[in-house]
């Protein structure tokens, strides 16, 4: 017996649906390739808790676009929520690529192709630690790095800066921005709390964390997976936060899609665009 729980939050131009938990039978492997095919990011969005919510929303905008296009039709709902965790995950790749997806289960494959990013700037209110400091320019990004080792948060993006506590080997922190000079603008709960340079840490893969932590993948419970939270000791509630504007950059580039079923071969051409949370949304 499997559970897995779909909460998807769809793009203002799609209809939004609530969470809904489903429950089912299947064999060992039958869960495991489920699993293995959604890949990091539902996964990720799973045992993510609220940092991770943007996840949620980028997923289930792709879905989203996916469920209302001819070139999803012959695609089934895991599927669909399958390719639209890698269509996800080749968004959010700094530069144009070619990613591909096929499904273990029916067979159907997809061949995602994404452009170079274009940014355009705007003004942005961003919240902030009183005791960390504002920058003139970032942009916007929503994932999740790893540290690679012990790492220094600084009050500022430069090591001229303030230090303010220092990360573990493992920790978990949430980017909210890159900034100019290669720091990452680190955020919880949408409030800054410090910055770190980007060669320090590397995008979070709750997939292998669970394995290097002997999580059996077939059985495991996705809301119990454990995980290493970089400012889990930091009370939001209990420190003073303030609020200034910064010039927000967010991008958008062009997808060329391509889904092979036993339907035939379908393609489409859009273009993706980052939300004011530097959330991926197509079409």
């Amino acid at each position: 017996m499997f559970r897995t729980r779909h909460c998807v939050v769809l793009a203002a131009a799609v209809a939004v649906a609530g969470c809904q938990t489903t429950t089912g039978t299947g064999t060992k492997e039958d869960t495991g390739t489920l699993i293995g095919t959604l890949g990091g990011a539902l996964l990720g969005a799973a045992i993510g808790g609220g940092d991770k919510r943007w996840l949620g929303a980028a997923v289930g905008a792709a879905v989203g676009f996916y469920a209302g296009k001819m070139i999803g039709r012959h695609l089934d709902e895991r599927d669909r929520q399958a390719l639209a965790a890698r269509t996800v995950e080749a968004l959010d790749a700094p530069s144009a690529g070619v990613a591909s997806w096929q499904s273990e289960r029916t067979g159907a494959s997809a061949e995602i192709q994404t452009g170079e990013v274009r940014y355009t700037s705007r003004p942005q209110e961003v919240k902030r630690l009183s005791t960390v400091q504002a920058v003139p320019s970032v942009r916007l990004e929503s994932r999740e790095y790893q540290t690679k080792t012990a790492l220094r948060v600084r009050s500022g993006p430069g090591t001229q800066y303030q230090l303010i506590t220092t990360l573990q080997p493992g920790d978990v922190v949430q980017s909210a921005g890159r900034t100019d000079n290669g720091w990452l603008m680190l955020a919880k709960r949408g409030v800054t709390v410090g910055y770190v340079h980007a060669g320090y840490v590397t995008p979070f893969d709750p997939v292998e964390q669970a394995r290097t932590g002997g999580v059996d993948l077939d059985q495991v419970d996705l809301a119990a997976v454990p995980r290493q939270e970089g400012f889990a000791g930091i009370d939001l509630d209990s420190i003073e936060t303030v609020s200034s504007t910064v010039t927000a950059q967010t991008g958008c580039r062009e997808v060329q899609i391509s889904v092979r079923t036993d339907q035939g071969t379908e393609q489409e051409t859009t273009e993706a665009c980052q939300n004011a949370a530097g959330v991926w949304e197509l079409g």
